[in-house]
């Protein structure tokens, strides 16, 4: 991160990181029978994200989300999917969710969980995954570096697309035929 940094800034956004990520949860858990869901958990857990790379810097931001945050994103995407499809194999109607009431659980006395909960799970993972990926590309081209590495570049673009900046094209590549050479 370029520029003066604020140590109270630093701390208070670790401290805010772990609120915004309990109250992630709360809204995630509570999403099926009030008010909350996987979607709103997922913009309070990038929110956090974001307050982290601003206050760290970007490198932070990376060392939480561990991986690339589209794969993130896919799994989430997946994980919703097949819990909504996954009624049609008993030739039940898509998204039909079931439930089951637990009693007696030691510490936490009722329990009633379901596919609604796996299903507000992938869509969370989805826009942790998504808003993730965005904050990278952001944070890089902001900063004035290319917005995705090479390796990026092969996965997410296609052959027949040209960089839109050539001169920043080049530049990469010339600075990583560099950092080969001897």
């Amino acid at each position: 991160m370029n520029g003066p940094r604020s140590y109270l800034f630093d701390r208070l956004v670790r401290v805010v990181f772990f609120l915004l990520n309990g109250v992630a949860l709360y809204l995630l858990l509570r999403g099926h029978n009030l008010p909350g869901g996987g979607f709103i958990a997922g913009l309070a857990s990038a929110i956090s994200l974001i307050l982290l790379s601003l206050a760290l810097g970007g490198e932070a931001m990376r060392r939480v989300v561990r991986g690339d945050p589209v794969l993130l994103a896919g799994a989430g995407l997946l994980l919703a999917l097949g819990t909504g499809a996954a009624p049609l194999l008993a030739g039940r109607p898509f998204l039909e969710h079931f439930h089951v009431h637990l009693s007696g659980v030691p510490l936490l006395g009722e329990v009633h969980a379901g596919t609604p909960l796996l299903f507000d799970t992938g869509v969370y993972l989805l826009v942790v995954g998504i808003t993730s990926k965005l904050v990278f590309v952001l944070t890089q081209s902001t900063r004035g570096l290319r917005a995705l590495v090479a390796a990026e570049e092969r996965r997410y673009s296609s052959p027949l697309e040209s960089p839109i900046d050539e001169a920043a094209a080049r530049e990469g590549e010339n600075h990583r035929e560099s950092a080969h050479e001897p």
